[in-house]
This record gives structure tokens, sequence and C-alpha cells, in this order.
């Protein structure tokens, strides 16, 4: 997230446009409004809008992404077109439309409405893209003015579903060109359902939209995580009781019901300020990313669920469940069928 981050900083607004997306869930019930030409804003909004979404972009909500060939989504062939330039970029406007209406096409059953906003940026002196799908508040009011025999959305759509302190920018996404190649891009996107569960329709919906995927999958990132979380607590940290205190907790909130999960506060929460430096170089040299990333156990759901046995005289013997076969009980005795790693003295 670092490098996006930087290439926010240097972001330069240079068109914006929106369309109405309605709810596709009946067919011939609706049809998009898209304007015919882009919204023109004055310099004092430029910044409020870069404001708005170098903070939403650039959050511990926004997860880096890839395109995803498979999805069959046409968004990551127009992002390529028109960030690569040159006379066979596709026409900005035109471009936009058809994305409108792709989006109205995904757009149904539970999926609600909204305006779909696309910006031509630069950043890092590099060609960008950003979209946006913006929720519309209640009794929010929406101009669609004539501008030259083209029709185009006011200024007011700014005021009211972008600028104003309340507003969720609850959908986003930010394209960055970083070389020829198809795929030379840093993206990330942001969407506020995703926090609810990875699983649901409504939280995949934007992926799908956008034909992108996480970069590294919650699965993956959530198994490599853990993996260096206990690596480092077995080989770092000698003390045994804070040993099993940074296990304890790493157990917690792995089995917690949260759907993400960002280590850089688990650091700061659970870690003691000693050995919170050496765990992110150790995160590090290990390029296991710090940035949030969507939870999922399933590769290490055996390993979290635990088996405990206690002995009449309070000696407490735990294994991971999966492993629980080890542990042998006889009528005056537990027996541990294991090699013996290391002896932990309290």
């Amino acid at each position: 997230m670092a490098d996006s981050n930087k290439d926010l900083s240097t972001l330069i607004i240079n068109r914006v446009i929106f369309h109405d997306v309605p709810n596709n869930s009946k067919v011939g019930s609706a049809s998009p409004t898209l304007a015919e030409d882009e919204t023109t804003i004055d310099a004092n909004h430029r910044s409020h809008l870069k404001t708005k979404l170098t903070r939403v972009l650039g959050s511990k909500s926004a997860y880096p992404v890839d395109f995803d060939e498979r999805i069959g989504s046409p968004v990551p062939g127009y992002v390529r077109g028109f960030t690569e330039g040159g006379s066979k970029a596709p026409n900005f406007i035109e471009m936009t439309q058809k994305l409108a209406e792709h989006l109205f096409a995904q757009q149904h059953g539970g999926i609600s409405p909204g305006l779909l906003c696309a910006i031509d940026v630069t950043a890092s002196s590099s060609r960008g893209l950003v979209l946006m799908k913006l929720e519309r508040e209640e009794g929010a009011q929406l101009e669609l003015t004539s501008h030259k025999g083209k029709k185009a959305f006011d200024m007011s759509v700014l005021d009211n579903l972008v600028l104003t302190d309340g507003t969720r920018l609850f959908k986003s996404a930010f394209f960055l060109r970083v070389g020829k190649g198809d795929d030379d891009f840093r993206s990330v996107v942001c969407d506020s359902q995703l926090h609810v569960t990875a699983s649901s329709e409504m939280a995949r919906f934007w992926l799908r939209f956008l034909g992108c995927q996480f970069q590294v999958a919650p699965r993956v990132a959530t198994q490599r995580f853990y993996d260096s979380a206990l690596q480092f607590i077995n080989t770092a940290v000698p003390d045994p009781v804070t040993k099993n205190d940074l296990y304890e907790h790493l157990q917690s909130q792995m089995k917690s019901p949260t759907r993400t999960f960002a280590p850089l506060k688990f650091i700061q929460d659970y870690v003691p300020e000693d050995y919170q430096q050496p765990f992110k170089i150790h995160l590090q040299e290990h390029k296991i990313p710090t940035s949030q990333f969507q939870k999922d156990v399933e590769d290490i759901h055996g390993r979290l669920r635990q088996q405990s046995f206690t002995t009449t005289r309070g000696v407490r013997v735990t294994v991971p469940a999966e492993n629980s076969q080890i542990v042998e009980i006889k009528p005056e005795q537990i027996i541990v069928n294991d090699e013996l790693l290391k002896v932990d003295r309290r």
C-alpha cells in the first residue's frame, strides 16, 4: 500500500463524469441515465475531491488487486486501452458510458442502485482511472443539465454525493499504469461491504464488475501471516510468559468473527513494545504484507481448534485438535507420543 499512498499524494484530477445506474432487477423496468458530457468542476472542487479520494483509497480498507481475465469483465480492457493513451485509446465519455451499461447489466437482485463516477487522473507522472459507485442519499438532488446540446450532471452531484462529510464512497477503485505491459498497474479497491463477509454476493459484486481479484487470496494471506507469527513467537521471544500470551492473542484474533485482519493493529494492540519493531522486521524479511487483508482461516482451521487434557494435579496438556491422536489416555497416565522440541520455564 505504500506505493499507492505515494501515488495518491501526487494525484491530479483531469476529468470527471457521472452516470445514473438503477437496479436491473426487472427486465425493461429501468435503464441507465447516461451523461453525454463531463461534469465541469472548479479548482476548489478538484482539491476537495482529491482529499476525499486520498483518504478513502489510501485507507486500511483499500486492498491491492490484480486483473483476472477469467471473470470476463470488459473493465480491464477499457482501463488498459485508456491509460495506454495514443490514437487508439477509447474516448473517455464513450468508454464510461459502456462501463455504466456493464454495471447496469451486473446490478440486479439485492445490489443497490447508485451513480457510477469515472475520473481521469494522473499520478506519479502516469495515467490512471478512478471508478466509484456512489450511494444516492435520500432526497439528494441530481441535476442533469444541457451544455452545448449535450446532457451532463451538474456540479451539485459532487456537493451532494461526494464531498459531504457523511457520504460513504462505498465502492471505489484506483488503477494506475506503471509500465507498458497489460498487467503493469498498481491497483487498489475499496468496498465498505468487504468487512461484512467476503463470501457474500454484495461483497463479491464490485470485484466481479471490475474483473479483479485480490493480489493474495484471503486464505493464503491468513495462513502466511499465522505461520510467520508462530515462527517469530517460537524463535524470537525467550520469555515463556510473553510467549504464551502472544500465542493466545494470535489464536484469539484468528478465531474471532471479524472478517478482516490488520497486522499492524495486532502488533500495536498485543505485541509488547520491545518486540514490535523486531516483529515488523521479521514480517518484512519473510515478505509478509502488513496491510489489512480479508481473513479466511480455511487452511489453518484445524490448528486453531485446541483440545486440552487436565490431570488431577493441575497439569494441562493442550494439543491441536487435528493432532489429538498423539495423546494416549491410560487409567493413571497421559502419554504424549511426540518429540520434545523445547522446555519453557515460568
